[in-house]
């Protein structure tokens, strides 16, 4: 019998265990209200509350403490972000609105059990949240109070030996005095209402700081965020007597404006071995935006905040963030995280936090870097404009009576004169190639984007201005698929060419089939498939021979796409030199250049290639050209092809023209084909890209470089 208890009791207690483990999945929340008065006298109130668990979860279960509470309209929520390290979490908001019949004050609670296991509670404490919401009339603003923001990451992990302070970012919509304190459990405020060891809250600036060498463990922050007028003013009330609000004194003397739950967690992992950032700990760089920034929106368009980080001993794995509902994250391929978020009209005139974190790795080891937040203010819609993608141009129409105060004549493409801008009574509008016009393209993980930029000038041959500088930044944007063929033109045509002294002329591109240069590869066969090693036979030749010329392979450049200005490349030729090692050229001083290389491949996801090569007309037999110097240094000026007066051109700039794709036939053993100790950047054996099928949308970026302004979405069109 004693042995039967003995294993029930067993049993009992594991279950127990199991029911506490299964448990202990909250990493922490916050709310904040936006209120808005309503026609009738009555309020609608905004709220937006985050919650972080194990797996991503989120309901509405705050229940009426205090006052008349009104009633739910409505609810939202999604997924914001998610991580797998330091404890797998999902971060969830849901925009929760609520009807209110008078402006009288009311609190809304919600608690359980149980927090994530911490130093001080392996079991997993209760926790509770509190927010007080106070709709008074401001005297000062003559409408309701609106709450701090604020928001966190749901974990924030720091090495023992290294201190780091925390900023909480307190920024308050009224402009209102932010304080943070420790939650009490007598106002249902917290759950475990700990004041964790070794770390310290500045309450005034909410900045929490760890001290060096706390004990390595899991801490739970239950703070609450309140905010205090900077002056006296008073509470309007329709139901009861109005009430006089102070700056802070001291917390028992003064009584603030509302109350908001900021929770989350600290993990203090073993000691790093450096606490320099930018070591082993991420560091931001270039184009991050700063702590505290305040960035502009526009409602119905897209924002961009585009994150980036750097470590010498630690690769950058992940950047992690919390923010708005529906927003988004992207990868490029230059190691840029992109945060997308498109406001709506209910949005207008709030304030949204957004913090990020970049977390590197090192071995087994994870890194986090500081946490950096930022304000974004939501603005009235931008100008109206209409952006039209097709498979190699760009077309954008903008509405003249949206961007009033700029002279339709003071407007070109990427400062490029050549490009220009034109306009007519109601509208701006141009017309240019996907590859032209200093037009850069960016890869992510789902999209290919082309991007432009139509910025104003006063004069094309002044260098400054004292004008507003207005630019937009236009993209065409396209979903990465499985082929290519569909939507762009494989096999290029021949390019046309015109100069002075030198009229039109055109050269084409093409691939041979053998080294005898004697049959072109079917055009109707692009993208060309290549085996590994095999040679590659190209030839660049006039169309129409043009007498007493002679062409000069400038240089060659291998990109994923084609666009010979892409990041990712590789260079052929450089100078009229071969800097690959299998680069043979069989011409000079010909019409045409004929030349070889083995066929390679970019190292990654890309299976396809574009070759582009920079070419130079010039006369023959002239010993004065840049054509009769060939392969140089790179340190030797080039004659000048200026034509004065009364002589004729020797030689033409230098023209790009570019042919492809190329697609490398896979095998199985490819893989052990490369060796480990080769630069990856530089080894190639075939092809390149992910192939482009699907166009997304063209749309429109606003910058305005007088302010702290980042990129805007100013119109997306479906496609």
């Amino acid at each position: 019998m004693s042995i039967i208890m003995s294993v029930s009791a067993l049993l009992s207690a594991l279950l127990l265990l199991a029911s506490a483990a299964s448990a202990s999945h909250f990493y922490g929340g916050s709310m904040t209200f936006n209120p808005i008065k309503n026609p009738d006298g009555s309020y609608r109130v905004d709220f937006r509350f985050k919650e972080a668990y194990h797996s991503c979860y989120t309901s509405d279960s705050w229940a009426c403490r205090s006052g008349n509470c009104g009633s739910r309209t409505s609810f939202v929520g999604g997924r914001v972000d998610s991580s797998s390290k330091g404890g797998s979490w999902c971060q969830t908001e849901a925009v929760i609105k609520r009807t209110v019949p008078n402006n009288s004050p009311f609190q809304l609670t919600q608690s359980s059990c149980c927090w994530i296991y911490t130093i001080y509670d392996i079991y997993g404490g209760n926790w509770g949240l509190l927010t007080h919401i106070d709709l008074g009339e401001r005297s000062d603003t003559s409408k309701p109070n609106r709450s701090p923001v604020a928001t966190t990451l749901p974990i924030v992990r720091v090495p023992q030996n290294c201190a780091r302070n925390y900023n909480l970012l307190s920024c308050d919509p009224d402009k209102d005095t932010v304080r943070c304190r420790y939650g009490t459990l007598s106002a249902n405020e917290c759950g475990m209402c700990r004041q964790p060891p070794g770390f310290t809250l500045d309450q005034s600036t909410c900045t929490l700081s760890n001290s060096v060498n706390a004990s390595i463990g899991t801490y739970a922050f239950e703070l609450v965020m309140e905010d205090y007028p900077t002056r006296n003013i008073t509470l309007n009330y329709t139901a009861m007597a109005p009430t006089v609000r102070s700056p802070f004194v001291n917390s028992s003397s003064s009584s603030p404006l509302s109350k908001i739950p900021l929770q989350f967690a600290v993990e203090v992992e073993a000691p790093a071995p450096s606490c320099i950032e930018g070591e082993y700990l991420p560091r931001f760089i270039h184009p991050t935006p700063h702590q505290g920034e305040h960035l502009q929106a526009r409602v119905n368009q897209e924002l961009e905040i585009r994150v980036k980080a750097t470590a010498t001993f630690s690769s950058i794995t992940d950047v992690v963030f919390s923010g708005p509902l529906n927003s988004t994250k992207e990868t490029t391929t230059t190691g840029e995280y992109v945060i997308n978020w498109t406001p709506t009209s209910d949005n207008f005139g709030q304030h949204f936090p957004i913090c990020f974190i970049a977390e590197g790795q090192n071995g087994s080891r994870n890194y986090q870097s500081e946490m950096r937040c930022v304000i974004v203010v939501v603005e009235a819609a931008g100008p109206r404009a209409q952006v039209t993608c097709t498979k190699d141009t760009m077309s954008v129409s903008i509405e003249r009576s949206t961007i009033s105060g700029i002279h339709g004549d003071h407007l070109r493409l990427n400062n490029n004169a050549s490009c220009a801008v034109s306009s007519n009574s109601t509208h701006v509008f141009t017309t240019f190639s996907l590859s032209g016009c200093g037009t850069q393209i960016e890869e992510t993980d789902e999209h290919l984007s082309f991007k432009n930029t139509i910025v104003t000038y006063d004069n094309p041959n002044h260098i400054i201005t004292r004008k507003n500088i207005f630019e937009i930044e236009v993209m065409c944007k396209y979903q990465k698929k499985s082929s290519i063929t569909t939507r762009f033109d494989a096999h290029r045509p021949a390019v046309n060419f015109t100069e002075r002294g030198f009229g039109s002329f055109s050269y084409q591109f093409e691939f041979y089939q053998s080294g005898t240069f004697r049959n072109t590869r079917d055009p109707s066969s692009y993208p060309l498939d290549y085996n590994v090693g095999e040679t590659i036979y190209m030839e660049i030749a006039p169309v129409n021979v043009i007498q007493n010329t002679e062409v000069f392979l400038e240089s060659c450049v291998a990109t994923p796409y084609d666009n010979p200005s892409y990041p990712i490349s590789y260079p052929i030729i450089t100078n009229g030199c071969g800097v690959d090692e299998t680069v043979n050229i069989y011409t000079s001083h010909q019409p045409n250049v004929k030349f070889s290389m083995e066929a390679f491949k970019f190292i990654g996801q890309y299976d396809q290639v574009f070759i582009s090569c920079s070419i130079i007309i010039c006369e023959a037999n002239n010993p004065n050209t840049r054509c009769a110097q060939g392969c140089t240094n790179g340190t030797q000026v080039a004659p000048s092809s200026h034509v004065h007066k009364r002589e004729a051109a020797i030689q033409t700039g230098s023209h790009f023209i570019s042919q492809g794709p190329l697609r490398l036939r896979r095998s199985a053993s490819f893989t052990d084909a490369i060796s480990p100790s080769l630069n990856l950047n530089l080894v190639f054996v075939a092809g390149c890209v992910v192939a482009v099928v699907a166009m997304v949308c063209g749309m429109m970026v606003y910058k305005s470089r007088g302010s702290k302004v980042n990129y805007q979405l100013l119109k997306s069109d479906e496609i």
